[in-house]
């Protein structure tokens, strides 16, 4: 992603979004871990690898989030806290205007 400012082109990568994303959903309350898609790559990578950043060319961003949630937390409060949370820190952090949030609860502990 890149953004122009009045001191020069700034370029962010996606990694630094992915941590972005990763530590606005530690921040939430009612997530235990950030979990994966498949079994594969919940065996070889990180939990920052396990959030997925996509952006067009026209700079819109889309983050699928695989998470597990806390027993006994309300599944739908939670899904918007980090909904709100992602959107927030994309916004005023990295500069990103047109963010989608995908928040996949993949299980519960």
């Amino acid at each position: 992603m890149k953004m122009q400012t009045e001191f020069g082109e700034l370029d962010i990568t996606l990694n630094a979004i992915r941590k972005l994303v990763y530590f606005a959903i530690l921040e939430t309350y009612g997530p235990v871990s950030i979990s994966s898609d498949s079994w594969f790559s919940k065996i070889l990578s990180s939990e920052e690898s396990r959030v997925k950043i996509q952006e067009d060319e026209f700079g819109h961003v889309k983050v699928d989030a695989y998470v597990e949630l806390e027993y006994g937390t309300k599944i739908s409060e939670v899904g918007r806290n980090i909904i709100e949370n992602v959107k927030h820190k994309l916004q005023n952090l990295a500069g990103c205007e047109s963010v989608e949030v995908n928040v996949h609860v993949i299980d519960v502990k």
